[in-house]
């Protein structure tokens, strides 16, 4: 027999374990610096996009776009962290948040539509090569995390914001801005 208590305490004890690492690891790294898991990228363009790594990960999204009522606490490079995620392919959700139209538009048939992108202006996804948009500078960090489970990456997110405070495009359901 299984206590689904007993289960679930070993659950979120693991989970808390996981984001200890993150905060750690996000309490003290260099994004200045390009490593073997974590590189950063300018992106202004589709072909960027499409040369940003393609596997499994937790992105940063870096923008000077709204820098004043952004609270995110992350800033390299005069660029402050405008939205945070994760995906089993990371390329594409790139694409969905910064050349929204152009995803939409060419999600191919066996393709995952992301229907929830940044939040930035109301608006569902931006499109980065049009104005206001392109009048500002966009990059991307991307934390690699080949073999990683959705949890992991999750508590990555949660460390994060933990560490930085929430992006203002990362406006999950049911969590207020902080």
């Amino acid at each position: 027999m299984y206590d689904i208590r007993q289960l679930v305490a070993i659950e979120n004890e693991l989970r808390q374990t996981i984001r200890s690492k993150f905060v750690d690891f996000f309490s003290v790294h260099d994004y200045t610096k390009d490593s073997k898991s974590v590189i950063s990228r300018p992106v202004s363009s589709l072909s960027d996009a499409e040369a940003l790594y393609y596997g499994t990960g937790l992105y940063v999204i870096m923008s000077d776009y709204q820098f004043e009522e952004n609270k995110c606490r992350l800033i390299t490079d005069g660029l402050k962290a405008i939205y945070r995620g994760h995906c089993y392919t990371v390329k594409g959700r790139i694409k969905s948040h910064l050349f929204n139209d152009h995803y939409r538009s060419n999600l191919p048939a066996r393709g995952v539509r992301y229907d929830v992108c940044m939040k930035l202006d109301d608006k569902n996804g931006i499109n980065i090569s049009e104005p206001p948009y392109s009048n500002y500078h966009w990059w991307v960090v991307v934390h690699k995390m080949k073999g990683s489970s959705k949890m992991i990456r999750e508590q990555a997110e949660h460390a994060f914001d933990e560490v930085f405070g929430r992006p203002l495009g990362s406006k999950e359901a049911g969590q207020a801005d902080a």
